[in-house]
Parts: structure tokens; C-alpha cells; sequence
């Protein structure tokens, strides 16, 4: 503007300010270039965090130089990922309805929502308390993640004044990490009672569905007529020159099953299904107790937390890489029936009910195994379900879960 107004310099002397304006900007710029800051960067991720869920993480910042280093400015970068065509397509924005004619066909708000969700995360920028000589800060950034799976950083940004607070000079820190975001669980009511009970095992504590029956060892006794020649203990056998035998003994404990159903085109639909079985997963923990979660992906998966087999965290890890299934719902049906026979209970998380899971369900009643079905749907009146089922709807989830 003071050019504008400047270019006649018989007329005005606002020339002068702009001269004066102009000078201090090319000061500055160069004094960036010959002030650079010395320092070195290191991010410090938790192992989790949780979809939705703010929480804080640190970055060591270390002074390698001469001089005390203030004034700085903290910015972390996630790798942007913009959406694909299809995505683009086929996705709306929550809202998208009640913008503008022109909004809506141009589709730009649609782009940066897509944008913001496949990034997965957002992060705040953070003022860097002044760093001594050869000393280091540690920075708290808050963030939130915005989706389940996994989330990746690119790099580091240090931005660093000019003298005269004109400019921001920028220092890129290349600094690749992943973050693994889990599913985001709801709370469920201390009411709610799982299906069945203590059940015997025929396998022990050692019994999976993907390994063959095993036997809980108890002690070591003598031999007696009948025991079978493979559990004879080979070592105590010869240290006492006659037969001694392993002694087992079968246990009874709580198992469950945890259906989920991932066989859906409606990705809302797919991403409340599994926050509920979330949600079932972190609520069906104990020392006596098992729980088998079975899903689709490319093929049938068995995940199993409890005695003697994987942690909680593997069976939410499961979750938060897992996408919809091309595979039908009666592969479901199938597995569970081969293994009814030792089963507690089992949980039903549906996101249809048709014909094929109407059948399921009643397969597995019919087998007498206690069943808890839950249904997630954007239309609880158009769902036909029975009385029996658990009715979700989309975005209501939370307040039917704590009704139960």
C-alpha cells in the first residue's frame, strides 16, 4: 500500500515509509539466514493412545552450540496423506448438508475434512522455554488422534525469530515414527451379566483353538496299571528305578467368545462395531477367565487373551489395523460351531441382520450356548431384529451400552 500510494514522490512523501518498511524486511530475512539455531531434536512417543482421546507425548530439544537459545518455537508434523478419488467420491462430510450449493459441488471442505482424517492426528504448536549452554528442555505437545491405526510423523519443525520479530526462519528436523492408535471403547453398565458360566476344559489352561488338546501338569506319583506309556516321567523313572507317571488334572474357568462381524460397506457402521468390541474386550478381563475374539479380514482370525495366551493389547492392536471383509458372515457361523463344545458364552457384535445372520444366531442358541447379540445400525426401526438382540444405534452407541 505505500508503494501504491508512493509512486508519486513529488505528491507525498510516503515513498520514505515504505523504503524505510522495505529495508527492515531485507534485514531481516538475511539475519535468518546467519542466526540459525544449534540444536538437535528427539521425539518421544507412547507406546498407545487412544482415538478421540487427547494426550501428551515430549520431544528433547538439546543446545549443541555457544550461546543460550530462546525464542524458539516447537512444531511437530504428521505425514499428510490427502484422499483418493474413490474416497473422495464416495465419503461426505458429517454436516456437508447444510453448507452451500456451491460448497457442496465444489467439494473443498469435503477434501480437508479427508485430508485431516487420513493424517489421522492433530498436534499443537509449543513455545520452548530458553535452553543453556550445553543443557537440554523437555517439550510437552498435546495431540489428539482423529482415527484408529496406525499414525505417522515425517519431521520436526524448530521456527526461530528474526531480531526484529518480523519473520519466522524454519529448521526441518526429518523425524519418521509411528503411532498406533487403538479403537475407542465405550463404557458399558455394571449391570450387564456375560453370558454362561465356569465351563470345563478339556485342553487346561494351555488349550487355544489353534493348537491341539494339552493337559494342565500337577505332580508326579508312581505308576499304575492302565496310565498310558506317554506319561511316563523318563527322568524320575530312572532316578528310582521304577515307573513314575505325570499326573494332570482338568480345569474348569470362564471362556468367551467376541464375535465381530465385519462383513459391511458402511464404514460408520464398521468403526462403531468395533469400538463396541473394544469396549467388550477391556470389560472381559480376570484371572479365570479366557476370551476368544474372532473376526474376518482376508481369512478367519482367532485372537486369545487370558491364561496362558496373549495380553489384552494384542486383541486391541488386532482392532485397530482391522478394515471391512470381503468374506461372508456364515465363515463366522462355522468357526464357532467347531468349538461350542468348550465355550462359556459368546458375544455377538452384527452390523446386519439378514438372513444369514438370523440363521447364525440361531445355529448357535440351538447348540444351547448362552448368546448376548448386538446389533449396530443407522435405522433401529427399519433393523426387524427380535427382542432378544441388543439394538445400537449409530452415534447413541455410548447411552445404549450404559443402558444395558
Amino acid at each position: 500500500m505505500c508503494a501504491v500510494l508512493g509512486i508519486d514522490t513529488d505528491m507525498t512523501l510516503i515513498y520514505q515509509l515504505f523504503a524505510l518498511m522495505f529495508c527492515m524486511i531485507v534485514i531481516a530475512r538475511i539475519s535468518l539466514a546467519i542466526h540459525r539455531p544449534r540444536v538437535t531434536v528427539r521425539r518421544r512417543l507412547p507406546r498407545y493412545a487412544t482415538a478421540h482421546e487427547p494426550f501428551e507425548y515430549f520431544v528433547d530439544m538439546s543446545n549443541v552450540g555457544d550461546k543460550v537459545e530462546g525464542d524458539l518455537t516447537l512444531v511437530d508434523n504428521p505425514l499428510v496423506r490427502p484422499p483418493t478419488i474413490a474416497q473422495f467420491r464416495s465419503r461426505r462430510e458429517p454436516g456437508e448438508e447444510t453448507r452451500n450449493a456451491y460448497d457442496r459441488w465444489l467439494g473443498f471442505y469435503r477434501f480437508i475434512w479427508l485430508q485431516r482424517l487420513n493424517t489421522g492426528i492433530t498436534t499443537t504448536s509449543v513455545e520452548v522455554p530458553d535452553i543453556a549452554i550445553k543443557s537440554r528442555a523437555r517439550v510437552r505437545i498435546e495431540a489428539t488422534p482423529l482415527r484408529r491405526g496406525v499414525v505417522n510423523f515425517e519431521s520436526l519443525s524448530v521456527l526461530h525469530p528474526d531480531p526484529l520479530g518480523l519473520n519466522f526462519g524454519i529448521l526441518e528436523f526429518p523425524a519418521r515414527d509411528e503411532l498406533l492408535v487403538l479403537p475407542r471403547h465405550y463404557r458399558i453398565s455394571a449391570n450387564f451379566e456375560l453370558p454362561g458360566g465356569r465351563h470345563f476344559q478339556p485342553g487346561g489352561v494351555g488349550s487355544t483353538w489353534s493348537i491341539g488338546e494339552s493337559e494342565e501338569f500337577v505332580s508326579l506319583r508312581d505308576y499304575r496299571d492302565g496310565d498310558s506309556m506317554r506319561k511316563i516321567h523318563w527322568p524320575s523313572t530312572a532316578r528310582r528305578s521304577k515307573p513314575v507317571v505325570k499326573e494332570y488334572q482338568d480345569e474348569y474357568f470362564v471362556r468367551q467368545a467376541l464375535v465381530l462381524d465385519t462383513s459391511t460397506s458402511d464404514d460408520e457402521v464398521l468403526e462403531e462395531a468395533i469400538s463396541v468390541a473394544a469396549s467388550f474386550v477391556l470389560k472381559i478381563t480376570g484371572a479365570d477367565s479366557m476370551l476368544d475374539l474372532l473376526y474376518l479380514s482376508r481369512k478367519l482370525e482367532v485372537v486369545t487373551s487370558g491364561r496362558g495366551n496373549a495380553s489384552v493389547a494384542h486383541q486391541l492392536e488386532a482392532l485397530a489395523g482391522l478394515g471391512r471383509s470381503p468374506l461372508p458372515a456364515t465363515e463366522l457361523s462355522d468357526a464357532i460351531l467347531r468349538f461350542a463344545s468348550v465355550l462359556s458364552g459368546c458375544i455377538l457384535v452384527l452390523t446386519d441382520w439378514d438372513e444369514t445372520r438370523r440363521r447364525m444366531v440361531e445355529r448357535l442358541m440351538s447348540r444351547g450356548l448362552a448368546c448376548e447379540v448386538f446389533l449396530i445400525t443407522r435405522d433401529p426401526e427399519a433393523s426387524a431384529a427380535p427382542p432378544f438382540v441388543h439394538v445400537l444405534e449409530v452415534g447413541h452407541v455410548e447411552d445404549g451400552l450404559a443402558k444395558l
